[in-house]
């Protein structure tokens, strides 16, 4: 009987591939974060921490790779905190997740630091594809959003 070696995946994956990117979530509505979770495993991030509102230490001590933010229901003033975000994680993707509907608003998200812009009527295959573009290109802004 032949002895076969099984490999995992993450041993042949190059190295930079080995860890998941982490992601924190900043979301006050506690019904929308399950599907939200969901949003981000399809996108192959795991979940680092979720909270309800801007926790400063805990986003400085983790550094995650990626952070969601429903700007509706944050303490701050949404383009402050955008800003504040970028400086507390600056190397990290800022995700701003808002009702709000003007181009010129999202302009100033992306102007205030954050690396995309997602409308709430945003379907959940769009926010799939949004997270993979801010990913990969650095960049992204919900069709809502755009400049026409």
């Amino acid at each position: 009987m032949a002895v076969t070696k099984t490999t995992s995946l993450r041993e042949t994956r190059p190295a930079a591939y080995a860890r998941s990117l982490s992601i924190h979530l900043i979301e006050a509505q506690a019904l929308f974060v399950p599907t939200l979770e969901e949003v981000f495993a399809d996108v192959g991030l795991a979940l680092l921490a979720v909270s309800s509102d801007v926790d400063l230490h805990r986003l400085l001590e983790e550094q995650p790779d990626v952070v969601f933010v429903d700007a509706d229901y944050v303490s701050e003033e949404p383009l402050r905190l955008v800003n504040l975000l970028r400086t507390l994680v600056p190397n990290g993707i800022i995700c701003v997740y808002t009702s709000e509907r003007s181009a010129a608003w999202a302009r100033a998200c992306h102007l205030a630091g954050a690396t995309a812009v997602f409308s709430k009527n945003a379907r959940r295959n769009e926010i799939i594809g949004g997270l993979r573009d801010a990913l990969h290109h650095r960049t992204f802004t919900d069709v809502r959003l755009r400049e026409s």
